[in-house]
């Protein structure tokens, strides 16, 4: 019986690896001609593209997140053309809060409201061809949106600040009547308390908006019913002609906004959106994760230093000269980042906030692939200088080191490389522009950095390797003169005896994790972090909010906090576009659009007709006005035929005046026509804080706009931009998530022809993904774009350690050596640049907790999990898991048999750090 602790002979290399083992040996001779120019060169490069960033402004837009394809592009575009003969609509809201207690129901706070209003409509000017204009003056058809909000405060100071008092006022909601004059406040009044029917006679009781539906639709109001009121909103609609210099309507919003900041009120707060402002905030969060790339560099480069210097150290390599080489390690890729962005910006590509998370991350895949070079070099230099120091001439002597450690570890690297490179690249083809951006710019980055490995750091270690070498030339003559000398460089560099401590460890380390019992545990343990890891992946939540994007100092907050508590589960507005309402003069076309907007009235969440703002239902109580028939004729007479332009006479009314807003007429010879309109109508729900429930409720908008196809129907949602992408999340998640392990599986299988090997890394890494994925989800994480992102971002991390350890323990398995043997060897030469890297970016993503912002939680999150997880995968699960795999029969092959490791130290792919 065969004994199942020996090794399997693996094969020879594949044929891409013998490819890249000669093109890096090529490299390496070339390297080692020109060192200064291929450094020179790439500097420039590098110099050259990342001046381009300064001149270069951040560009944000909420539709960014928005997937090609979706359905509220289409709406968004159908919206725009509405008001296309007018302008490209813009708004501007005013969230107005009282400054103490939960209630605006004041003569000063309503005061101070029409203070804002009345600045914002009369004093903020835009600078337009014709002159600077003030809002009252360029606004069109909803000038007069916000003049409720007005009127309630004069009757409330026409009731000496109570809500009951005058005969001529009734400040009541949803309608309240000034002098006579009716006015709808549910557009403008949030977070309101109203009073309605007790159950006792002559009794009231108190209720929100949501829970008193019923009551208001069904029974009529009392008088003066307003009892708490938390929120104002004000709405500026404009539209803004093509004539209108882009840079003016920025300074025309940044004026509102500092205005809104620079104004103290003693009763009320004032938060401004617009959409620059919006965008504004988006780049203050991007912008606020710069210092802590600083701060991470700042890590980087003192760990790097410190564990050059005690690995040089050990091996009785140290110079000063490791120093520069570890500062270049972690200049470098910021090099590459600078010379990709400045690339991506000259191309076209725009500058958004995601991407300032991509010097994190290539930062932290550098600096390991500089670990694992510098490690590999530092060994080589031992080994060759045991044997002779000066056998042969010192520039051979330093291309035969070079190239020994390209052919050692570029493979390794670019193992790394190209999979991080494959995972970004995926995610570049999903539909979401700003995954994109960000999936685009860390491929190209990642691509970047792995030449200027070569070219740069590469080069640099020819340049201190020729100091290097000459000072071991130098020593060695020194020595050989000085009897005194000699011994102590024998007691250094030659006696093994100081590497017995090392050695005995990873042996007795290696032996424990191939024993039958350490295996068996560790298979139970997996099984248990394999549940708990697939129980998180299923149950994570596709969930957006926007407000993520922002800092938690931003007004921004404030302003989607009040959104969440008032206005989401309590008004929810859909407008609805109808585009071919047909003739209105025709009583069966006006029939039909009654029933339209019925139906959408009639869905569960519908606040019900005293929410909807539709033209019609105030033009036909116009039409029987006009007509002189009570409503109890109405139907004995039949339906009422309008007079000639009787539509002019009622959008001139100063009553209906605010219907033109919401209509693109025609003169026509009968008069004036409708061409299209839109009706707004509103629903509520607790459950509409989650913006999944906002989505189910688009779709549900959607579904009864498709039923009446002859009306061709548009829904309109202000964040369906946002709500399109939440339904696309899972599917797209998983399909880049499956066909990116797919390549991570194909690229590990041009490095590695031997099947347990294979199967092992294969197994390590999807271990390590699905681990990532439920994990940082039971850590509270929901998934949307930056978790996406993220995702796909540590499928092509967890291949980094797998890669590593795999294809240095392939390549043992030449000489026919035992499990044990084989995992003495990887470890010797993988297991401290695989330490050095795990701690290294461990310390680099811990500077990401500190930005309060969800982006950089949310990557800090995900790559401490994915380096822990695959450090203890690398470093125990898979030893395990070899030991495991050797007990499996296989055929038997001829192999070469090794008499001492040795011969396997002499192998030119082997990185050993002891003489056996």
């Amino acid at each position: 019986m065969r004994d199942p602790a020996k090794g399997h002979h693996e094969g020879q290399d594949t044929l891409f690896i013998r490819g890249t083992q000669w093109f890096f040996a090529w490299v390496g001779d070339s390297i080692c001609n020109r060192p200064w120019t291929y450094i020179l060169v790439s500097s420039l490069i590098a110099l050259g593209l990342s001046l381009v960033i300064p001149f270069r402004e951040m560009e944000n837009n909420i539709s960014d997140f928005t997937p090609y394809g979706a359905r509220s592009r289409q709406e968004l575009k159908v919206y725009e053309s509405f008001f296309s003969d007018r302008g490209e609509p813009k708004v501007v809201y005013a969230f107005i809060r009282p400054k103490n207690g939960d209630n605006l129901l004041s003569v000063a706070a309503l005061n101070e409201t029409v203070q804002v209003l009345d600045k914002i409509n009369a004093e903020i000017r835009l600078d337009t061809p014709n002159g600077p204009k003030a809002f009252q003056d360029f606004c069109r058809g909803f000038c007069l949106v916000n003049e409720p909000v007005r009127n309630f405060a004069k009757g409330l100071f026409l009731n000496n600040g109570s809500t009951g008092g005058s005969p001529h006022v009734d400040l009541g909601y949803p309608v309240t009547t000034v002098l006579g004059r009716k006015l709808y406040m549910d557009p403008n009044f949030f977070g309101v308390k109203i009073a309605v029917p007790g159950e006792k006679k002559n009794s009231e009781q108190l209720m929100s908006v949501a829970e008193a539906v019923q009551v208001i639709n069904e029974e009529d109001q009392l008088p003066n019913n307003l009892r708490q009121l938390s929120l104002i909103v004000l709405h500026f609609r404009a539209e803004i002609g093509k004539e209108i210099d882009p840079e003016a309507l920025k300074r025309y919003e940044r004026a509102i906004v500092e205005y809104s900041h620079s104004t103290e009120y003693s009763a009320i707060s004032v938060k401004v959106l617009t959409d620059n402002f919006i965008t504004s905030e988006i780049v203050r969060a991007g912008l606020s994760l710069l210092p802590f790339l600083g701060v991470g560099f700042t890590i980087m480069v003192i760990f790097t230093s410190i564990t050059f210097f005690f690995s040089a150290r050990a091996l009785n390599q140290w110079h000063i000269y490791k120093i520069p080489l570890a500062v270049i390690a972690c200049v470098m890729p910021f090099m590459a980042c600078g010379s990709t962005m400045g690339a991506m910006f000259l191309l076209g590509f725009r500058f958004g906030s995601i991407l300032c998370v991509t010097p994190f991350l290539v930062l932290a895949i550098s600096v390991d692939d500089a670990f694992l070079m510098v490690n590999s070099w530092q060994r080589i230099c031992h080994k060759r200088r045991k044997l002779n120091p000066d056998s042969e001439d010192p520039e051979a002597d330093l291309r035969a080191r070079l190239k020994e450690m390209l052919i050692e570890t570029a493979p390794s690297v670019t193992i790394t490389s190209l999979t991080n490179m494959l995972a970004f690249g995926i995610g570049a083809f999903t539909p979401t522009p700003e995954i994109q951006l960000f999936s685009v710019g860390n491929a190209v980055a990642v691509t970047v950095d792995w030449v200027f490995q070569l070219t740069i750091i590469t080069a640099l270690m020819v340049i201190i390797g020729r100091w290097e070498i000459r000072d071991e030339r130098r020593r060695a003559k020194e020595i050989e003169q000085d009897f005194e000398k000699r011994r102590q460089y024998s007691e250094n560099s030659l006696d093994s005896s100081k590497f017995t401590g090392t050695k005995k460890m990873i042996h007795i380390y290696c032996k424990v994790l191939t024993d039958k019992c350490t295996i068996v545990s560790l298979l139970v343990l997996l099984a248990a972090y394999w549940y708990i890891s697939i129980t998180g992946t299923l149950n994570i939540k596709a969930e957006l909010d926007p407000q993520k994007l922002f800092l938690k100092s931003s007004d921004m907050q404030e302003i989607f906090d009040g959104r969440r508590q008032y206005i989401a589960p309590n008004y929810a507005t859909c407008w609805v576009l109808v585009n071919n309402p047909g003739n209105i003069r025709n009583f069966e076309d006006r029939q039909r659009l009654n029933r339209l907007v019925e139906e959408f009235e009639g869905l569960p969440p519908a606040l019900g007709s005293y929410s909807t703002k539709f033209f019609l239902r105030d033009y036909e109580e116009f039409l029987q006005q006009s007509a002189d028939l009570p409503e109890d004729m109405e139907e004995e007479s039949g339906p009422i035929q309008p007079a000639e332009d009787e539509l002019g006479k009622f959008l001139t009314w100063p009553e209906f005046a605010f219907w033109n807003g919401f209509l693109q007429t025609k003169n026509t010879s009968e008069g004036l026509t409708v061409e299209r309109f839109f009706f707004i109508t509103a629903f509520h729900g607790p459950e509409l804080v989650d913006w999944s429930a906002r989505a189910t409720l688009l779709n549900m908008w959607r579904e009864v706009a498709d039923r009446h196809p002859h009306l061709n129907i548009t829904v309109f949602e202000d964040d369906a931009r946002f709500l399109d992408l939440i339904e696309t999340l899972v599917p797209t998640t998983w399909q880049s998530a499956l066909l990116t392990l797919g390549c991570m599986f194909c690229v590990t299988m041009l490095f590695i022809s031997d099947p347990p090997t294979l199967f092992v890394a294969t197994s390590a890494i999807l271990s390590t993904c699905v681990g990532v994925f439920g994990l940082v989800s039971w850590w509270g994480a929901d998934l949307d774009p930056i978790l996406m992102s993220a995702t796909v971002m540590s499928i092509g991390f967890s291949v980094d350690i797998p890669a590593h350890i795999s294809y240095h323990y392939f390549q043992t398995g030449k000489q026919g050596l035992t499990v044990a043997q084989r995992l003495e060897h990887t470890l010797s030469a993988v297991g401290l640049p695989i330490l050095q890297a795990s701690i290294s970016t461990i310390l680099c993503v811990l500077s990401l907790f500190l930005v309060d912002l969800h982006m950089s939680q949310v990557f800090a999150k995900t790559m401490l999990l994915v380096v822990l997880i695959g450090a203890l995968h690398g470093l125990i699960v898979m030893p395990a898991l070899f030991s495991l795999t050797s007990w499996v029969p296989r055929r038997s092959k001829k192999i070469v048999p090794a008499s001492s490791s040795s011969s396997l130290e002499n192998q030119p792919h082997i990185l050993t750090i002891t003489a056996h």
